[in-house]
Order: structure tokens, then sequence, then C-alpha cells
């Protein structure tokens, strides 16, 4: 009896791809932790038994998946190993086909809306005022979207921050940071800017409110128009 699982032939790492695993194994083992300096490329070696060209590779293939930071002349560190460090390849694809960037709007209103929903209950007063604070000052940066982005961020951050699920928060800000490259574009066109500050101030009013489900449809409509001005149609 032919067994097909056994005709397929035994994948086997490259030195590289094993030096890259063993360094991640150590990140994730919190041995090694951001902003660690790397031994230097010759000692490294040295220590794992395996060639410079191989340590070179694999330091060059974490550098490419956000993993790594490398400085000419510098030596290698360990990245921030954030959101923003480690979605750089997952942007590039996004990046590839429209129906990405729908996929991606599509998640991001199913997020968003159910962690506005649980920051209505979870958000306390201070919270609130906090928020509060963020919009009144993102007001005076619709002339500036690189301002208004990061204002933007750190008001939703709060948002995430305030439903009270550190997994959802985790989720929502990959996913806006994923967003952030093809956003650009967008918000530089006249009238998006304002478009967001509306929905922020509604999204507010509706947890000021204590009410999640307001809370939720503000937070889907915003996305909706997010994606649309992103996409520039009429239509989600």
């Amino acid at each position: 009896m032919s067994l097909p699982s056994l005709d397929t032939p035994i994948q086997r790492e490259s030195v590289a791809e094993q030096v890259a695993r063993r360094i991640l194994d150590l990140v994730v083992a919190r041995q090694l932790r951001p902003g660690d300096q790397l031994p230097p490329e010759r000692d490294l070696a040295e220590s794992l038994g395996v060639s410079r060209p191989s340590v070179r590779e694999a330091i060059r293939g974490l550098s490419i998946l956000g993993v790594v930071r490398s400085r000419q002349g510098g030596g290698s560190t360990i990245s921030a190993l954030d959101a923003q460090a480690l979605l750089s390849p997952i942007q590039f694809f996004l990046a590839l086909e429209e129906g990405n960037i729908r996929a991606l709007y599509d998640a991001r209103s199913l997020i968003e809306s159910d962690v506005a929903r649980r920051a209505a209950v979870n958000m306390d007063d201070a919270s609130l005022d906090r928020l509060e604070g963020i919009l009144a000052a993102q007001e005076s940066t619709l002339q500036d979207a690189t301002a208004f982005r990061a204002s933007d961020f750190a008001f939703h951050q709060a948002i995430w921050q305030g439903c009270g699920n550190p997994f959802l928060r985790r989720i929502g800000e990959s996913l806006n940071v994923l967003g952030l490259e093809v956003r650009k574009r967008a918000s530089e066109t006249a009238g998006v800017l304002e478009q967001s500050l509306r929905d922020h101030r509604l999204l507010l009013d509706a947890l000021r409110a204590r009410d999640p489900e307001a809370a939720a449809r503000a937070a889907e409509t915003h996305m909706q128009n997010v994606f649309r001005s992103t996409v520039g149609q009429e239509g989600t």
C-alpha cells in the first residue's frame, strides 16, 4: 500500500535558517530583549559553530522580518519588537492587491466596533478626559497630515487600552499599523481629515454616554469612511 506522505522529500533547513531560528528562540524565551546588542558576527559564528557568512545571512533575514536592526559599523540589535517593526513584510503584501486592503478594513471594522463596545463600559472618567484632550488637540492638526496621523493613532490607542482586553488592544494596534502606508495617500486628500475628526467626535460622544451599541456603530462607520477614502470608492 502506497503512503503518499512518505513520498514527500524531507525539507532541510539551511545553516542560516538554523541560526535565525536559534535567535528567534532566544527572543521568545526573553533571553534576548528589545534593544539588546547581538554579539559581533565573529563571536556569534564561533559560539554557534557556524561560518560567518551563515550568520550574516541569518541576520539579514531577521532584519527583513523586523526582528533585528542592523547599522553600518554599529552591529546588530534586537528591534523594539512592536507592531511597527514586525508588520512591515505584511504591509508589502497588503499593497499588492486592493482586495487585501478591503479585507484589512473588514477586519478592522469587526475589531474596532467590539473594542469601542467594551470601552464604553470599561473606560473611566479620567481616561475619557484624556481622550477628550487628544481630540481637542487633533483639531489643530487638520492642515498637517503627519501630525494628524500621530494624533489619530493616539486617539485609537487610548480606546484600545480602555477596552480592558490586552489581546484586543494588540490586534487593534497591529491592524492600524498595517494600514498606515496605504492610508498616507488618503490623508493628503481634501476633506478626509475633517471627516475623521467628525467620526472621532461621534465615537467619543457615544463613549461619554456609556452607550456600547452607539459606540460600536460609530466605530464601524468610522472604519467604513476610512476604507472609502483609502481606496477612493463610494461603496464598501
